[in-house]
């Protein structure tokens, strides 16, 4: 778990991994899934004029929130009680106020491509919360603002408690997960009993399954934008790649992380299934220590995604109960009308009862 223990900026990395997947090796550089699209110019919908081109493809037919009271283009997520586009007047964008009136800014917890984390305290509560500073100039910055407030309200998404704005950067601040990254814990953990794993993948394919309701594709699922809790509850973070869409909308545009992203997204025609096999990379990471698959340039790691047939057997994968490595399985099939449903995943890690004595861990919830 080497890698998994240092941070990366934006995608600028690429991953090399033995076939055993243990230990697992980085290799730095300044490639990134932008430096390919540039190269390559395979996406139809991608204007190459500089290195963050990707991040600029332009999708047709995206459904925005409508305002309040109008009608909607999808059902919102169960049990949510609110309506879709009635934006909290502190989270809109334009304001006018700074943001050095309510907040006091800490020490930097993060950086990223686009900008830095600090952490900050609001003057009037105390209340510590995370400040995400963006640079103006990019358009998925009014893209992220808008579809965190779209997914607002439920328990797996972070929360998003203000923007400002001044001349030169938007400042979102978030709530505050002080349990850290789940790439920081696979890195102390190594690789995860299966129920601990299990439990993990649960908790984020629900939060993937409603984003999916509500018209949201994520696009950039990895261990980096996954924030726990104290208690250890999951968050997900970084909506900067996510897109919405309308039913039945495929997307192009090569986006991601490059040891996460899904063969088809290298095609340049997707749908929301890309989540699920990013988080099967995932999965396969905390069982395993390590990533699915090698590479020593940003090529050759795409072929591998493209082509290579993952085998589940041998090393590591001889302590792995049968129905867990199925489900993986189902998660990466590159057929991606058999790839696993959310509901599929859900059921498969879903903890019935507690193991009994005669019984493998495993076998009690996939």
């Amino acid at each position: 778990m080497e890698n998994l223990g240092k941070k990366r900026k934006g995608v600028d990395i690429s991953v090399t991994c033995q076939k055993d997947v243990s230990p697992l090796t980085v290799v730095r550089s300044h490639l990134s899934l932008e430096d390919y699209s540039r190269r390559k110019k395979k996406s139809r919908e991608i204007v190459v004029k500089d290195a963050n081109c990707c991040r600029k493809s332009v999708i047709t037919g995206v459904v925005t929130a409508p305002p309040c009271g109008s009608a909607r283009s999808r059902s919102p997520g169960r049990g949510l009680k609110r309506k879709i586009g009635c934006l909290d007047s502190a989270t809109r964008l334009g304001r006018k106020k700074k943001i050095e009136q309510d907040y006091e800014m800490g020490e930097v917890i993060g950086k990223g491509k686009f900008g830095s984390v600090l952490l900050c305290r609001r003057k009037l509560s105390g209340e510590k919360h995370a400040c995400k500073t963006l640079r103006k100039g990019e358009e998925i910055i009014h893209r992220e603002v808008e579809i965190m407030q779209h997914l607002s309200g439920h328990p797996g998404v972070v929360t998003l408690k203000a923007v400002y704005e001044d001349a030169e950067s938007f400042y979102l601040v978030m709530e505050l997960c002080s349990g850290g990254r789940l790439l920081d814990q696979m890195a102390r953990v190594g690789r995860y009993p299966e129920q601990q794993a299990a439990n993990v993948i649960k908790d984020l394919m629900l939060v993937i399954r409603y984003c999916h309701e509500m018209s949201v594709v994520h696009r950039d699922v990895k261990p980096e934008n996954v924030l726990l809790t104290t208690s250890g509850q999951v968050k997900v973070s970084d909506f900067g790649l996510a897109m919405r869409i309308s039913d039945g909308q495929s997307l192009t545009g090569v986006v991601g992380s490059p040891a996460y992203v899904a063969p088809e997204v290298l095609l340049g025609d997707y749908t929301e299934k890309v989540d699920v096999w990013s988080v099967g990379v995932l999965l396969h990471a905390l069982l395993m220590g390590g990533l699915p698959f090698q590479g020593d340039s940003l090529e050759s790691l795409f072929s591998a995604i493209k082509e290579e047939n993952l085998e589940f057997t041998g090393g590591h994968w001889e302590s792995v109960s049968q129905p867990a490595r199925d489900l993986l399985s189902r998660m990466m099939t590159r057929d991606v009308s058999a790839r696993a449903s959310m509901d599929f995943i859900l059921h498969r890690t879903h903890i019935e009862e507690p193991c009994k004595t005669n019984q493998k861990q495993a076998d009690c919830y996939y």
